[in-house]
């Protein structure tokens, strides 16, 4: 079984739909494959994960206003209609209106439900990927960029083909100050828009990376501790990472975000070098 294969029956595995012999065949695979592994272990974080999501109910007084409606569609007064007998509306000269009306309630209210579930999905689905990627990167740089790269479309560049694929000129692709060495880009296709993400090796061999996009990406976080930070004019946010911090900020048009830094100190200092950056390009 190849990884193709095993990700379109990830889903039968995980709940147990699978005949024997294919299971057996998917489990030597997942032995053999991190990526894949990795995976089937974000299906279980889902799992447990969405078993707290809500089941939001009616708006208060919608009924009240759904009479109102047929109140006024058929040309009744409010306050005959409180005189009159009990009126089943189910039945009658206005079943089908009422019948038409309902229906279209409950399909809003189950397509707002269902649009909210699935966009909570997806950010889950998002954290569990990225809760990975944090926990990989101070220890191996190449496989957490591969876990990225196998997670998402995505493909390495270099600064000319990243401008070509995101179009713009990105800042983190340009380098950073004495210390940090280039290691790799690549561009991310992300479910909420493109990312370019380049890691930086320091003297000590640690890796720090970076995000370039275009919106505010706080799904990537999930509930993580945050604190807010101001460094010259930029407000910074800083998030725990258990082991490391990272840090995400406005920068002109687009968001950088700073993942594996030692302490919010680290943060501040980059965030004011691509000020540095920026406003020596606006002065050329």
């Amino acid at each position: 079984m190849d990884c193709s294969e095993a990700r379109e029956r990830m889903s039968d595995f995980f709940d147990g739909e699978m005949p024997e012999e294919e299971q057996l065949a998917m489990a030597d695979h997942l032995a053999d494959c991190d990526a894949c592994a990795q995976e089937l272990a974000s299906f279980d974080a889902l799992s447990r994960l969405t078993a707290t999501l809500d089941h939001p109910s009616p708006p208060a007084g919608m009924w009240d206003q759904l009479e109102s409606h047929l109140v006024d569609a058929n040309g009744v007064s409010a306050e005959s209609l409180a005189a009159a007998q009990p009126y089943r509306w189910t039945t009658g000269p206005f079943a089908p209106l009422v019948m038409a009306l309902a229906a279209s309630v409950v399909f809003a209210i189950g397509w707002v439900s269902y649009q909210a579930n699935l966009t909570t999905l997806g950010n889950l689905a998002i954290g569990a990927v990225f809760d990975q990627y944090f926990d990989t990167l101070h220890q191996d740089p190449i496989a957490a960029q591969q876990l990225l790269l196998a997670s998402y479309d995505g493909q390495p560049v270099d600064a000319d083909s990243a401008v070509h694929l995101v179009g713009y000129h990105p800042a983190i692709t340009g380098g950073l100050p004495e210390g940090y060495a280039h290691h790799s880009c690549s561009v991310i296709k992300l479910p909420q828009g493109d990312a370019v993400h380049c890691q930086y090796l320091r003297p000590d061999g640690s890796a720090l990376a970076l995000f370039e996009h275009t919106d505010e990406r706080p799904a990537w976080f999930g509930d993580r501790p945050a604190t807010e930070a101001v460094h010259g004019d930029t407000k910074v946010k800083v998030v725990d990472l258990d082991k490391r911090v990272a840090g995400t900020w406005r920068q002109g048009d687009r968001h950088i975000t700073v993942v594996g830094a030692h302490d919010a100190d680290e943060i501040g200092q980059l965030a004011g070098w691509f000020d540095e950056q920026g406003d020596a390009l606006a002065d050329q």
